[in-house]
């Protein structure tokens, strides 16, 4: 299936091969591929019905149909609250306003996060979980407290439902700008942008895209990767949890057994890739892609940080596209 004729499709797949610059719908997501996207999919061979087996916030999943390398694809991810969230951003059934969305306090945000780990939450408690997340990771507030009433304002500046809000909204931030001593002579270029970015607004226009997806060949399950049933798939992608001293708390508060997975991985009779920083040796490696660690708990400058992800396979010899 090509949404694009043939000859603007072949250039599209030489140009996202090559730069990775490929926008398609997703939740933001920690540890979302979106960067690189574009070099993902274009290593995967063009298959009938793909696989995102951690499928996280969708991205890989979402661009194989989008872009016309997979017929039909399945989301699966073992939290059951984010699959929740997707299925209601394609079937629409929710009460989330894009063109003028709330704002969420830090007290709604743990609110939000105590009803989801109680397994009584509503959709708009799992938004505002990745939404207002730092680094959408649903577990950290996005914005401090000193800035948290500035934000707020410029939302309210930017989505206020009358001109009234909208007015009060704004003097609001030249209070709070008027309140900075020597504001021109200390603001760097970078904290000027800082202070007028919105996480929350660019992750709300990101989720709205999801409506836009046909949902006939979409399908999503919520399982371990050990229970699914691998027979349906000819393609199939890992997006494991990196390894650090603490993935428990990377995955959900499930420990992940990393030696077990790549075991696991080679043994698999479909054609699979999997994607991180580091595999053992037996495992084959395909690409590496340069790409910047937007959001890193350890490291304050972790804008600036860059890292190489590296794609593997557990076939010696891919298919070719």
């Amino acid at each position: 299936m090509n949404l694009f004729g043939e000859d603007i499709r072949t250039d599209l797949m030489r140009l996202h091969s090559q730069t990775g610059n490929l926008t398609a719908p997703n939740i933001c997501y920690v540890g979302n591929k979106q960067g690189i996207v574009g070099q993902l999919v274009y290593t995967f061979p063009e298959c009938e019905h793909f696989l995102d087996a951690c499928c996280g916030g969708g991205s890989v999943g979402y661009s194989m149909l989008t872009y016309g390398r997979a017929k039909n694809i399945t989301l699966n991810d073992i939290h059951k609250p984010l699959i929740d969230l997707h299925k209601a951003l394609l079937s629409g059934e929710h009460d989330i306003n894009f063109e003028n969305p709330e704002w969420c306090s830090r007290e709604q945000f743990f609110i939000s996060q105590d009803r989801i780990k109680n397994g009584n939450y509503t959709v708009k408690d799992v938004l505002y979980a990745y939404v207002f997340g730092f680094g959408n990771d649903a577990r950290t507030y996005a914005y401090s407290r000193e800035l948290e009433p500035y934000k707020k304002s410029i939302h309210q500046t930017i989505c206020g439902t009358t001109l009234n809000e909208r007015k009060q909204g704004f003097a609001k931030c030249i209070r709070y700008l008027n309140k900075i001593e020597n504001f021109n002579d200390t603001m760097t270029f970078r904290g000027i942008d800082n202070l007028k970015r919105l996480q929350n607004l660019e992750n709300i226009k990101s989720l709205q895209s999801l409506q836009s997806l046909q949902s006939d060949c979409i399908n999503f399950m919520n399982m371990d990767i050990y229970e699914i049933d691998y027979s349906p798939y000819d393609c199939v992608y890992f997006d494991i949890p990196y390894e650090t001293k603490d993935t428990k708390l990377a995955y959900y508060g499930v420990s992940f057994d990393h030696a077990k997975f790549w075991d696991f991985f080679m043994s698999l009779p479909n054609l699979a890739y999997a994607s991180s920083y580091k595999a053992p040796d037996f495992v084959p490696i395909i690409k590496e892609i340069d790409k910047r660690v937007t959001y890193s708990a350890n490291n304050k400058n972790s804008m600036m940080q860059k890292g190489i992800e590296k794609v593997y396979t557990n076939k010696s010899k891919t298919l070719k596209n």
